[in-house]
């Protein structure tokens, strides 16, 4: 059985392991490198730092039997020091992440509805995010009401809006 709760300060640990598996995902073992040394990169060493002391640092974590198995957060950005999916300054970018082995039993689907109703009861109104075109992911995205706003070639930046 899968539940959904806000995220707290001691699921700092996971969300990080999540943003590994956002970023990481398609990577064999092969080509994908420990998840200190990932969190490191350049793209990825700023994505949480200080997650939960800005306004609109919003997540939820899945538990599936128990076990902590996924995590969703956004984040404002601003054109100067910007991620992958930012649009505007004041559109929080989605950082979605499940567990290897718990994925295809719909917890990122869950996942998705739970961010979205956090961010309404929080003032936000539209969420951003990128996905590659070859992500498994991409048609929950559009199930789920997120819109192309952009074609970045090998990537869509996507919006959603209440």
């Amino acid at each position: 059985m899968t539940s959904y709760r806000p995220y707290t300060p001691n699921d700092y640990q996971f969300l990080r392991e999540m943003l590994f598996e956002a970023v990481f995902w398609s990577r064999t073992d092969a080509n994908r490198p420990a998840l200190e040394e990932g969190l490191s990169y350049d793209y990825t060493k700023h994505i949480l730092e200080r997650f939960g002391t800005q306004k609109g640092d919003l997540a939820v974590i899945a538990e599936y039997n128990g076990q902590r198995a996924g995590a969703v957060f956004i984040r404002h950005w601003h054109k100067d020091n910007k991620i992958r999916g930012y649009i505007a300054d004041d559109i929080p970018i989605l950082v979605i992440g499940v567990v290897s082995s718990c994925r295809r039993r719909s917890i990122a689907s869950g996942l998705l509805k739970a961010i979205k109703t956090t961010a309404i009861d929080n003032g936000i109104s539209k969420i951003s995010l990128c996905v590659t075109k070859n992500n498994i992911a991409y048609p929950l995205y559009v199930k789920s009401n997120f819109k192309i706003v952009e074609d970045l070639g090998d990537s869509y930046n996507m919006l959603w809006k209440a």
